[in-house]
């Protein structure tokens, strides 16, 4: 039997999988792996991409340099939890060369939380589902999140234990203690996708 015979074309619904099942099936498309149950991802709008590829680029001229660690993007999945399992990713998210040594196999899903990471609120992004992806990063010990929101022209901060910081367009987010020095004037971001 062929590897495309023996694929199949959508995620089964009638049982949990699991991460390494997940990770076998790249042609079911944008996805995540939720407590055992795939979950389908909207394909962003071209807003969406822009705004990822210049938070990334931003963040890479400030990390190269500094040799300090890896950017990375496209939803690259991070291990939430096992049994069931739970794979998630970010938009973007940054990890100090310290973790990412920890981490073995760059094949395999991230099972070190990343320092930080970034969601970009798309139109059909539920606030409720933000948040719980936000508390299931900081939950496996991503440091800082930040969550751009495009058409509100705002971010919120959110980091484990504090309250949740809004950033407006005027303003910048500031790397804090994961990236000492590092600001991104949202005004700025936000230009790219006018």
């Amino acid at each position: 039997m062929s590897i495309a015979q023996h694929r199949r074309e959508t995620p089964p619904t009638d049982r949990l999988i699991t991460a390494e099942e997940f990770a076998d099936h790249p042609e079911w498309g944008p996805c995540e792996l939720i407590r055992g149950k795939v979950v389908p991802l909207t394909n962003p709008k071209p807003v969406h991409g822009f705004l990822m590829y210049e938070i990334s680029y931003r963040l890479g001229e400030f990390v190269r340099p500094r040799k300090t660690g890896q950017i990375f993007s496209g939803d690259a999945g991070i291990f939430i939890e096992r049994g069931p399992d739970t794979v998630r990713g970010p938009d973007v998210g940054y990890i100090s060369r310290e973790r990412l040594t920890q981490q073995g196999s760059l094949q395999k899903y991230f099972n070190v939380a990343p320092e930080l990471c970034v969601e970009i609120v798309s139109p059909t992004d539920r606030w409720s589902e933000i948040t719980e992806k936000v508390d299931m990063f900081l939950a496996v010990g991503v440091t800082l999140v930040w969550v751009i929101d495009p058409k509100l022209r705002q971010a919120h901060v959110y980091r484990k234990g504090r309250e949740v910081l809004l950033v407006k367009e005027a303003e910048a987010l500031d790397g804090e203690d994961v990236l000492p020095g590092f600001k991104l004037p949202l005004q700025e971001v936000f230009a790219v996708a006018e």
